[in-house]
């Protein structure tokens, strides 16, 4: 896969796919809510998401990828239904890979819109 495929599988939830690619010391901060430091918490966090997503139906709508040197930046929305509501949320993921294509940093920013 290329730095830009392992980005977008990422972003609308691949998690499985891009695994492998991730660097043993990856850094995943969800701006305004937490940091992930290491594969293992990165990995654990994947998994609680993958559940959540067995709960609800879900779309995504990728907008814009862009890509410079080691930097993909991906800009999409997300559509969340449960039997009470469907939550939307317009999202913006940066992506830092290290000199092996493995994924060294990201940086999620979500926001709730409706």
């Amino acid at each position: 896969m290329t730095i830009t495929d392992i980005a977008q599988s990422f972003s609308i939830g691949q998690f499985n796919q891009v695994q492998p690619y991730f660097s043993q010391n990856i850094v995943w901060e969800i701006i305004g809510e937490r940091q992930l430091s290491g594969i293992d918490q990165a990995l654990k966090h994947c998994q609680s998401i993958e559940h959540y997503f067995t709960t609800v139906a879900h779309e995504f709508y990728i907008q814009a990828i862009h890509q410079a040197s080691l930097h993909v930046i991906v800009q999409g929305e997300a559509q969340f239904h449960d039997v009470k509501q469907t939550s939307r949320i317009s999202a913006c993921d940066v992506y830092t890979f290290n000199n092996s294509n493995q994924l060294a940093q990201i940086q999620s920013y979500c926001i709730s819109i409706l």
